[in-house]
């Protein structure tokens, strides 16, 4: 079973981001896209989520979409944040965690 998680800091304050939302959607070789899970971060700011995935899900690619816009109450320049990557192992753990502010994001990937 593949497990993906993320943790978004806020750098403006030092605290956990929770309530934002996050859309992970599926891109196949094809190029059609389709939601593989919608959710919100949780008041640590994580996310987690365990899943089988199949053959054709390794080959896909994976774009993590998190909705910053409504989560800075301050004038935005960054409204939402796209990470592209892929899941090639169906039994690896995937972390993406990521450090937000209203005018920009850190991001690392984690194993």
């Amino acid at each position: 079973m593949a497990t993906l998680s993320s943790h978004l800091l806020n750098s403006v304050n030092g605290t956990h981001a929770s309530g934002v939302k996050v859309i992970i959607e599926q891109i196949s070789v094809s190029g059609e896209r389709k939601i593989f899970f919608e959710t919100e971060t949780d008041s640590g700011g994580r996310i987690l989520k365990d899943f089988k995935l199949s053959k054709e899900d390794c080959d896909c690619e994976y774009e993590m979409v998190c909705k910053t816009s409504d989560y800075f109450s301050e004038k935005k320049i960054v409204s939402e944040i796209v990470i592209k990557f892929k899941m090639e192992d169906p039994e690896k753990k995937y972390h993406l965690p990521i450090i937000i502010s209203p005018n920009g994001y850190s991001i690392w990937w984690s194993q």
